[in-house]
């Protein structure tokens, strides 16, 4: 008798089309959502599940609120956290002399023996160490919990599935892993709805950093002192909070300012206690697709990309949720660690599986496919590469250099390491350097490094004007525009703001999310007592919708209309490549389709409109295809409305709308969906198009000046391939060039690693008065003026080159030209 099996069929295999009806999108989306389960008898499967439910339990009560995870942190921050330092430098030291000693090349039995004692101290020494920095850094248990996950199962395949190949053994745990996954999901929502104690509220977010052990900022915030014999003892501030109470701080005097509740926003280690489930269940659902991929049938391509896709909008939404509701306090770094640890886990998983001369076969396949697909644009990729990893090159040749000199005096465990490949044999660093520096500047230097380097800096520049400088700017200003509306007339107020909104919109790095939060906050205390709340949340998002499609006219038709009749414009927008002619189409065509609204409503506000403006497409099919954009605004004025309404405060202290926090955080999380949703729907009927239409696509008539221009710049390309070799650049050139990228690549990363010591925290909510002193140049700090120092001089270091190139080459081509007629 065969035993009963778990396996979810693919629901396309399981629902049969009647006549010409597609599968429902509900049955899409579910098929979409679940990894595809492996077929396993069902007394292996409850097996597995209790198996991967060990670890999870662990963690859940040792590092969560549902166990004594805020107990925890308390321990480890007031008793361990002192030793940190030491033995991170130890462990730091161990792992550098066991590589330069050469380790990985102990194979007699002794010395294979020493490398397992040695690394198992290692992974050790770390999880230890993870443990004693976890209260100021949060995210390492749960980091760490994802990474030993893996080598978990794999001891616990070798104890009680000994029969089983580790190939087939792995697949087998993606129907365990997903169920724990749900199951532990179901866990925490049920949790949180039990007590009050268990939402996330102000209320909660004091209670537990006080009892976490948080530390309170009173250095910014003097005046939250609370006395020496408050019952927060060492924590002394100004105010007491009772959890199962949902009531707003009570606090001790007249003279502690409800500022004072700001004292813990640099500590976020109760909102990663609190949430830890969640962060559980998201990387067993990480590690359930990844157990997939080694499946003997299934499309592992296809697989990879569909998670991809979900992991990505499940980050995206909870990150803009939380931010905006208050719980954004290191949500970044905390995501971009189980990001990264849960790719760590899965390469370990899918190493597990595989053999050596596998992996080098998967990989190198992989490596065709990007070559034949990307190879025009692998510069591209090459110069995000440099901007994020020279200094980890730099501090690699570093340690190879040292390597090599170990390897030269003959150490008894190390090993000299033998040429093994002719083109090494004779060369620059031969004797300095190991053979894999040594191959890995070889390759470097056979770049083309002046077109890698100008990505390079492009891709900086980027970073910068986006995530830094319209970021920080445009929420200052948009504070201050709360700030200064606040008391004037609605009409006034409508006029300003939608002037202001309009200029906005026009600027290409602006969004429009933070207009229409800010339109959100501003209007309902303005219009309420003349319209009241309910009406002046309408008018607030009749007034968004009028803004973005105001803004969608002047984008189009006053921008992108007069950009068209220039040829060159329309050659660098790429009107005649295949993905701008698979826009024209979807735009082009008569009516409202779900592929021209996921377009226009999905894609970023700037470019799409002018772009349609540059295609000379008709203004009010493109409005109308707009228009749906309120499933964006709605929920984010609302997220704005809510953020207002809940700091409001009866005459006896209480709040007003007790519900308000909690809708804040739904309205937010609805509008990242709802963002996501358009941007995701957007790309795939882009896709489907180009894939499916290309005869479609190929009728459209070229544009010819364009062609002209596109044919020109295929002989200026080989022009500029020829002038900017290397070795015939001058030097003056050169050292401009790497030094704009040496001050691009530190500002980028002054902004990014030292984020709090660059700018002053500030939200949408805040006020200059109250948390810049006054003064809305206290947003950038001493070393955020450096960074952008740093990035001036990069750019004008940057325009000196790129303007002398720019001239050799057209000089170069009229000279070709000339010589041809």
């Amino acid at each position: 008798m065969v035993s009963p099996t778990f396996r979810r069929k693919p629901i396309h295999d399981t629902l049969k089309p009647i006549g010409d009806a597609v599968v429902t999108p509900v049955a899409l989306a579910v098929d979409y959502l679940i990894p595809k389960i492996e077929r396993i008898p069902w007394y292996h499967f409850i097996a597995l599940s209790v198996i991967v439910a060990i670890p999870s339990i662990c963690y859940i009560i040792a590092f969560t609120k549902i166990g004594y995870g805020l107990q925890t942190f308390y321990l480890l921050s007031n008793y361990y956290e002192e030793h940190a330092f030491f033995l991170s430098l130890f462990l730091a030291g161990f792992a550098l002399l066991l590589h330069l000693l050469d380790v990985q090349e102990w194979n007699s039995p002794c010395g294979a023996f020493m490398r397992a004692c040695a690394v198992s101290m290692l992974i050790s020494g770390a999880s230890v160490l993870v443990g004693f920095i976890s209260a100021t850094h949060p995210y390492g248990p749960i980091s760490l919990y994802v990474v030993l996950l893996p080598m978990w199962l794999v001891l616990a395949k070798n104890l009680f599935h000994r029969h089983l190949s580790m190939r087939t053994y792995i697949p087998w745990l993606s129907g365990p892993l997903f169920f724990n996954a749900v199951a532990i999901m179901i866990l925490w929502i049920s949790w949180t709805f039990e007590s009050n104690a268990h939402e996330w509220t102000e209320n909660t977010r004091l209670a537990d950093a006080q009892i976490s052990g948080c530390l309170p900022d009173l250095q910014s915030y003097p005046e939250c002192h609370g006395k020496p014999d408050s019952w927060s003892a060492g924590n002394a501030v100004c105010f007491k909070v009772d959890p199962f109470n949902p009531r707003p701080p009570v606090f001790f005097d007249v003279d502690c300012p409800e500022i004072c509740i700001d004292v813990y926003d640099k500590c976020y280690n109760m909102f990663i206690v609190w949430v830890g489930p969640f962060l559980v269940s998201l990387g067993l659902l990480f590690l359930s697709f990844f157990a997939t991929f080694l499946r003997e049938t299934g499309t592992v391509e296809q697989e990879a990309v569909k998670f991809t896709k979900i992991w990505c909008f499940l980050l995206f939404a909870m990150w803009i949720a939380l931010s905006l509701a208050g719980a954004g306090a290191g949500i970044s770094v905390t995501l971009g660690a189980l990001t990264f640890s849960a790719f760590v886990s899965s390469a370990m998983l899918i190493a597990f599986g595989l053999s050596r001369s596998e992996m080098e076969e998967r990989v190198m396949q992989l490596w065709m496919k990007l070559m034949e697909k990307y190879h025009e644009h692998l510069n591209i990729a090459k110069g995000l590469l440099v901007l994020t990893s020279a200094p980890v090159f730099i501090v690699y040749i570093g340690i190879s250099f040292l390597n090599q000199s170990i390897r030269n005096i003959f150490l008894l465990c190390s090993k000299k390491g033998k040429m093994n490949n002719e083109s090494l044999k004779i060369g620059v660093f031969e004797g300095l350097v190991t053979d894999a520096a040594r191959r890995l500047i070889k390759e470097v230097k056979s770049w083309e490094l002046i077109e890698v380097f100008t990505y390079a800096i492009y891709w900086g520049a980027g970073f910068m004007t986006f995530s830094v400088l319209a970021a920080k700017f445009t929420t200052l200003f948009l504070s201050w525009l709360i700030e200064q509306t606040k008391n004037m007339e609605i009409s006034v107020v409508t006029g300003i703001l939608f002037g202001v909104g309009a200029i906005m919109f026009l600027l290409p790095p602006v969004p429009g999310a933070p207009i229409y939060l800010t339109l959100g906050i501003v209007i309902i205390p303005v219009g309420r007592e003349t319209m009241g709340l309910t009406y002046s949340i309408l008018y607030a998002i009749v007034i968004s919708l009028l803004l973005k499609l105001f803004a969608t006219f002047l984008q189009q038709k006053m921008i992108g209309g007069l950009l068209q009749s220039s040829a060159g414009i329309r050659q660098m927008v790429g009107i005649n490549t295949p993905l701008i002619r698979a826009f024209k189409l979807i735009l082009a065509e008569k009516g409202i389709s779900a592929a021209k609204v996921s377009i226009l409503c999905g894609g970023p506000d700037w470019p799409t409109s002018v772009l349609c403006g540059i295609m000379d497409l008709s203004l009010w099919p493109v409005l109308f295809g707009t228009i749906p954009v309120l499933m964006l605004i709605i929920p984010t004025v609302l997220a704005g409305s809510f953020t207002y309404m809940e700091s409001l405060k009866l005459p006896d202290g209480q709040p007003e709308f007790s519900w308000a926090g909690t809708a804040a955080t739904i309205s937010a999380a609805s509008a990242a969906i709802v963002l996501f949703s358009f941007m995701l729907f957007a790309a795939y009927y882009v896709e489907q198009t180009m894939r499916e239409r290309e005869e479609d696509i190929d009728e459209l008539p070229l544009d010819k000046d364009v062609k002209k221009l596109d044919d020109e710049q295929i002989s200026k390309n080989k022009v500029y391939k020829d002038l900017t070799e290397w070795k015939l650049v001058p030097k003056w050139a050169r050292f401009c060039l790497i030094l704009s990228l040496i001050c691009m690549i530190m500002s980028c990363y002054m902004v990014q690693l030292f984020q709090e010591d660059a700018f002053t925290p500030y939200q949408l909510t805040h006020t200059i008065e109250r948390h810049l002193g006054g003064d809305w140049m206290n947003l950038v700090k001493p070393l955020g003026w450096i960074a952008l120092y740093l990035f001036a001089a990069s750019l004008l270091l940057f325009s000196f080159v790129s303007k002398w190139i720019k001239r050799k080459v057209n000089d170069r081509f009229r000279e070709a030209a000339s010589t041809i007629v």
